[in-house]
């Protein structure tokens, strides 16, 4: 239909696809990234506000819930129809997940260390 609506030769038609392609991946697969970026932050927060205090325990605490939450729900999709789990999805929500980990243990250490300076 593309190839049609705009006149697309072959050639063309093969670079669009990559370009499709490698967006759709981006977009998608960052998303996916950013939401269990986000879930680390506030599962975080949420577990600091239980604890009336945050840790590196604290944030470790709320990276492995995170990244057994992605595992779960991989495996939870191998049930739905036309849906299926992949390891890759695990990891590209994991490495989100250890993105905002590495950002939250490299501010409490700097929170850690200026208060025990005071």
């Amino acid at each position: 239909m593309v190839q049609q609506t705009l006149g697309l030769d072959e050639e063309a038609m093969s670079r669009f696809r990559l370009f499709w392609g490698i967006s759709w991946f981006t977009i998608v697969k960052g998303w996916h990234f950013t939401e269990f970026a986000i879930l680390t932050g506030l599962t975080a927060k949420g577990l600091q506000w239980w604890n009336q205090s945050q840790s590196i325990t604290t944030i470790g605490l709320a990276m492995l819930a995170c990244v057994a939450f992605a595992a779960s729900d991989e495996w939870h999709q191998t049930f739905v129809p036309d849906r299926f789990g992949t390891l890759t999805d695990v990891l590209i929500d994991s490495l989100g997940v250890l993105v905002m980990g590495g950002v939250l243990i490299r501010r409490q250490r700097k929170f850690d260390r200026s208060a025990a300076i005071d």
